[in-house]
């Protein structure tokens, strides 16, 4: 019985641990000297210097506004894509239910303290799970 409630003690444990891990690592948030829109205008520009797309900018903070609900801080979601990279993974059947996850984000916002974040996926973490071939592209 002591067996029992300590394997069970076990799991819940390595189960909580995991959860506050993922929570903590699964985004990767870095503090920016500029202001929100220079800070995405400069995003922008070294992604297109990378071979990235950048097909939208969303203005969050706008979109909510419209909607008639209040939101404070400004924060833009800027998407990303590299279209050799999305068309090695969404051209394998087994690989395709990863558009889900595409095009690539990253969020540029406001924090209350009125400093600028800029945070995304911590896709060198997620990628594994997927498997090494999807790795090696992420």
């Amino acid at each position: 019985m002591v067996f029992v409630a300590g394997v069970i003690v076990g799991i819940a444990g390595t189960a909580a641990a995991a959860l506050w891990g993922m929570r903590r690592w699964m985004l990767v948030r870095r503090t920016s000297p500029l202001d929100v829109d220079e800070t995405v205008e400069r995003l922008c520009e070294a992604a297109r210097n990378a071979g990235w797309s950048v097909p939208k900018v969303y203005d969050l903070t706008g979109s909510i506004r419209k909607a008639g609900e209040v939101l404070e801080p400004r924060v833009r979601v800027i998407s990303l894509c590299k279209p050799a990279y999305a068309a090695r993974v969404l051209g394998r059947g087994a690989y395709r239910r990863l558009a889900g996850i595409m095009p690539c984000r990253i969020a540029v916002y406001e924090e209350d303290d009125g400093s600028v974040t800029v945070a995304q996926m911590n896709t060198g973490l997620l990628a594994p799970v997927f498997g090494r071939w999807v790795a090696d592209i992420m």
